[in-house]
Parts: structure tokens; C-alpha cells; sequence
């Protein structure tokens, strides 16, 4: 038995690694996305199993490849966040390291690394209260969202045509459905605007990071996505990353502001990786902006049958 892995540590493969596994471990049910520790030129690290591969597909001497130490942790995840990681790693020219670093939060590795990773069972209980009804104008942008076959939007929406409100209503559609629903938002400013509005509605069970938020927590909120107990998220760009096992919804708020856009490494383009998830998972997407990017308008506009155009240039009333 063969596995190919993304390790966590430095390395300069940008297609991961390839490991045998002793006939002691093979019993233990490896699958991917286990994690697993491997030696790695003389330390042990934990690696990210991304395949399994068949004894045909070894083109190089098998003797000669290391075993891996042991199986660390097992998880179930999505198989579009293997396909999405290493997707990042090819499109943006990264090593692998990088790209699995941004699906493990450092604290959460430390505490798999350590075995001190605790099982949670925090309940979320949603309620939906404090909600305001929609214009007309509103009203029709959100039953178009709600019908339409396709699959991205762009929103274009002024200021103080209060997009929130929509963004409030389609999150307690999707609520009702069981779905997972991720709002992205640029800057604290607007998880002030955006958030506040949110705990409003449907009270302390929402998510909101900030700056504020410790590593600790945002390995507690990991485990409560994963776990599907947690399904309103109000975060930044790297909530793109986390477990969602029932996602139904993105809705990325200011979508032009460029904060979406990693300038360190692993580089990546926000709103790329939010199309790729629409694509790998079928799910509805929001590009909201009162003043859109040139690049989504003239999709919307012009050749991109995938995405619809919706406007509301009216202030709520």
C-alpha cells in the first residue's frame, strides 16, 4: 500500500510526496485526507494523505521508499477540499506545504501533533428573530437568487440599499434547509456592520472571527464546523478553508475589496478560490458590491453564461 501526502512541514514538491505503508498500519483503515506522521529528512512531521495509490501506479523502485511512522488522526472530509488543495498548489505555483497549511490552523496541528485534540459537543440552537421584511425591489432580487438555475451572482447593490437584509433572509432560506451558509467579509469594519446585524438576528450562535479571536477558539470553531453544529459563519478569507461538510451558501461581501487577495504565501485570489468551490460543489454564490470589480461586471454582462447580473440602485425605504 501506497499513499501520496502533503506534508505540513517545507518542502519543494508541489505534488506531494509518496510513502509506503508498513503491513502493521494497512490494517488501520487509511483513507484520505487521514493524517499521518512520515520521517522527513530527520525529523517526524504530520502529513495529509491525499491518494491512495495502487501498486501500477509506482513508477520508481519501491524498495527504496520510506515508510510512514504511523496513523496520527482520522477525519471524514469533503473530497473537493483534496481536489481544491491541490488545486491551489498547481494553479498558483505553491509548494504543497503551503497549500495545507491554509486547511490546518496552526493550533490544530499542534494539537494533533501532541494527541490532545478533544472531541466538542457544543450544540448551536438557531433562531431567527428581529428580522425585517423586504422592499419590493428586495424582495425581487432575493427570489431570483432563490430560483435561478445558475449558480454565481453578482450584486450590485448601493449603500444604503441595505444588501445585509437580503443577505439575512437567504441565510435563513438555506438555514431551513440544513445548509452551511459562509459569509465573507473584507475587514473589521465591516464584521462590525455585517456581523453585529447577524448576532441581531439570529443571536451568539453565529460564528464572527476577528483579530480578537484567540488560535484556541478558532480551533474550537474548526470542530464545530466539521462537526455541522456550527452553520452561520461571518468571517474573513481564510474561513474558505474550514471543513464545511453541508455548505450551501457564499456570499462574499465588498467582493472588490482587495483584502480577498493573499499577498504572502500561499499567494491566491479570494475570489477565485470561491468560484472553484462553486464549481467543485455546485453550491450558490454572492459577489456583492455597491461598486462591483470590472472583472465580475463584464462577466455578468457579456460572455459568462455561469453568472447573472442582479442590481438594486435604490436606497431601502
Amino acid at each position: 500500500m501506497y499513499l501520496l501526502v502533503a506534508p505540513f512541514s517545507w518542502t519543494f514538491d508541489d505534488i506531494g510526496l509518496t510513502y509506503s505503508v508498513p503491513d502493521l498500519i494497512q490494517t488501520q483503515d487509511i483513507c484520505e485526507w487521514t493524517i499521518v506522521e512520515i520521517p522527513l529528512r530527520e525529523k517526524k512531521v504530520l502529513a495529509i494523505v491525499l491518494k491512495i495509490l495502487k501498486n501500477e501506479t509506482i513508477s520508481f523502485e519501491k524498495e527504496k521508499l520510506k515508510e510512514i511512522i504511523k496513523k496520527k488522526w482520522d477525519i471524514f472530509i469533503y473530497p473537493y477540499q483534496i481536489t481544491l488543495l491541490v488545486w491551489i498548489s498547481s494553479h498558483y505555483i505553491t509548494p504543497i506545504h503551503n497549500s495545507a497549511s491554509l486547511f490546518f490552523p496552526r493550533n490544530l496541528r499542534e494539537k494533533i501533533e501532541k494527541e490532545k485534540l478533544k472531541a466538542r459537543q457544543e450544540l448551536y440552537n438557531y433562531q431567527c428573530k428581529n428580522i425585517k421584511s423586504l422592499s419590493s425591489k428586495q424582495q425581487q432580487a432575493y427570489e431570483k437568487i432563490i430560483q435561478s438555475e445558475k449558480k454565481e451572482f453578482l450584486f450590485w447593490g448601493l449603500t444604503w440599499s441595505w444588501k445585509t437584509e437580503i443577505y439575512i433572509h437567504l441565510t435563513n432560506y438555506f438555514l431551513n434547509l440544513w445548509k452551511q451558509i459562509l459569509i465573507l467579509v473584507p475587514e473589521i469594519i465591516l464584521w462590525n456592520q455585517v456581523g453585529q446585524r447577524f448576532q441581531e438576528v439570529f443571536w451568539d450562535n453565529v460564528i464572527i472571527i476577528n483579530s480578537l479571536i484567540s488560535e484556541a477558539t478558532k480551533t474550537k470553531y474548526w470542530q464545530d464546523i466539521h462537526s455541522w453544529n456550527a452553520k452561520i459563519v461571518v468571517w474573513t478569507r481564510s474561513s474558505l478553508f474550514y471543513p464545511y461538510k453541508n455548505l450551501g451558501l457564499i456570499i462574499q461581501d465588498e467582493e472588490h475589496d482587495f483584502s480577498y487577495d493573499s499577498d504572502s504565501s500561499p499567494r491566491y485570489r479570494g475570489s477565485e478560490v470561491v468560484q472553484k468551490i462553486s464549481k467543485l460543489t455546485g453550491i450558490k454564490v454572492i459577489y456583492a458590491s455597491g461598486t462591483p470589480s470590472i472583472d465580475k461586471m463584464y462577466k455578468a454582462k457579456k460572455w459568462d453564461d455561469d453568472m447573472e447580473l442582479i442590481s438594486l440602485l435604490e436606497k431601502y425605504k
